[in-house]
C-alpha cells in the first residue's frame, strides 16, 4: 500500500512540474503534406487493350483528390491528354484538353482538406474528368502500343504561419532571452501543398529591424510550376514564367501599427487577399529540387518591449503533374 502511495505521489509531482515548466506544446496549425491534387485513373479507364477499326470503345477517366488544404475553383484547372491524336480516337474535344468546369457534375470548386478545432480532419473533395466514347479508327496490320500521358494543370496556394520575436532595441535583442530569442530558426508551419517555406530564420538587422531569411522549396513530386497570373503549364525552357512562385505577407502588428514585410529581389509588387508580395524564381539545387532564398526585414522600432507576434505568408503558383498508362491496340482480322 505504501508503495502505491509513493508511486501516486511521484506521478502527481510529474504532472505538476510538466504543467509549470517553461516549454509549451502547441498543436500543428495545419494538416501539412507535400501534395495538392492526388491523381489516378479509374480502374479500366483506360483499359489495357482496345481494338482497331473503330470496333472497340473505351474512356479515359482521371480521378482528382484534393489532399492539400487549398480549395480549387472549377475555373482554375484542366486535364489534357498527350500521346493520342484526338481525330484518330474519334474525339471531338479540341487538343484533348478539358477544363474542370467543362466536366458535367464537377461543381463550382474542389474543396481542400480542413483541420477542425478539435484536431480532426475533414478530407478534401474528389472529382473526375472524363474523355468518353473513344475508338481507335484506323485499321492496322498488327498490334501496337501507345502511351497515354495525362497532364493536370491547376492553380494552388500554400499558407505559412510562425511567430517572430520582437525586440525594439539592440540591448534587448542581444541580451534578453527570457521571453523569446531573436536569432535562429522559427520552424514555419505550412498548409498541405507541393511548394512550401521550408525554413525561416530570424536575426537582428540593426536600426530597429528584424531580418528574415526564408527558404522556399518545391517539395512535391510534380513536373513543374509557373506564375499564377494565368492558367497555363507550358513546360518548355523558353517559358520565362516557369519556376516562378508568388509570395506575399500579411502586415505584422507591432506596437499597435501594421508594419509591412519588405523583401529584396521580388519581381513586381501586388496585393492578394490581404497579402502583399511579388514573384520569385526557384532554381534546382544539388538534390534536383527547386529552391530559393529570400531576405526580408520588418521594422519593429515602434515596439519598446519584448513580445512574440504572428507572421503569416502565402505562396501562389500554377502546378503541373501527370500520370501515364500503356494502351495496346489489337488488330481484329477481317477474315
Amino acid at each position: 500500500m505504501k508503495q502505491v502511495l509513493v508511486l501516486l505521489t511521484i506521478l502527481a509531482m510529474t504532472v505538476f512540474l510538466t504543467g509549470c515548466g517553461d516549454q509549451v506544446t502547441v498543436g500543428k496549425t495545419f494538416i501539412g503534406g507535400t501534395e495538392g491534387l492526388k491523381t489516378s485513373f479509374l480502374p479500366g479507364n483506360p483499359p489495357d487493350k482496345t481494338t482497331d477499326g473503330g470496333t472497340g470503345g473505351f474512356s479515359i477517366v482521371m480521378k482528382l483528390e484534393n489532399v492539400g488544404e487549398n480549395t480549387i475553383p472549377a475555373t482554375e484547372g484542366y486535364v489534357q491528354i498527350w500521346g493520342l491524336d484526338p481525330g484518330t480516337y474519334s474525339s471531338n474535344i479540341p487538343d484533348f484538353k478539358k477544363y474542370f468546369n467543362q466536366q458535367s457534375g464537377f461543381g463550382t470548386d474542389l474543396k481542400g482538406a480542413v483541420k477542425n478545432f478539435d484536431g480532426t480532419v475533414l478530407n478534401g473533395g474528389t472529382a473526375t474528368v472524363e474523355f468518353g466514347n473513344l475508338k481507335y479508327l484506323p485499321a492496322i496490320q498488327g498490334d501496337l502500343q501507345q502511351k497515354i500521358w495525362a497532364n493536370v494543370c491547376y492553380k494552388y496556394k500554400t499558407r505559412m504561419a510562425t511567430q517572430l520575436c520582437v525586440k525594439g532595441t539592440t540591448e534587448q535583442a542581444l541580451n534578453n532571452k527570457d521571453i523569446c530569442e531573436v536569432e535562429g530558426e522559427k520552424n514555419p508551419q505550412n498548409s498541405g501543398g507541393p511548394i512550401s517555406i521550408a525554413s525561416l530564420k530570424e536575426s537582428y538587422a540593426g536600426n530597429g529591424k528584424m531580418g528574415l531569411t526564408l527558404t522556399l522549396k518545391h517539395v512535391g513530386s510534380g513536373d513543374n510550376f509557373f506564375k499564377d497570373d494565368k492558367l497555363e503549364c507550358n513546360d518548355v525552357e523558353s517559358n520565362t514564367d516557369r519556376g516562378k512562385v508568388w509570395i506575399g505577407f500579411k502586415p505584422v502588428l507591432v506596437g499597435g501599427q501594421n508594419v509591412p514585410v519588405t523583401c529584396q529581389g521580388m519581381d513586381g509588387t501586388s496585393t492578394k487577399n490581404g497579402y502583399v508580395g511579388g514573384y520569385v524564381r526557384l532554381f534546382k539545387d544539388g538534390s534536383g529540387k527547386e529552391t530559393t532564398t529570400l531576405y526580408c526585414t520588418v521594422d519593429v522600432s515602434s515596439s519598446k518591449t519584448v513580445v512574440e507576434v504572428p507572421l503569416e505568408a502565402q505562396l501562389g503558383y500554377t502546378y503541373l503533374q501527370h500520370i501515364t498508362s500503356d494502351l495496346t491496340i489489337r488488330h481484329i482480322g477481317t477474315g
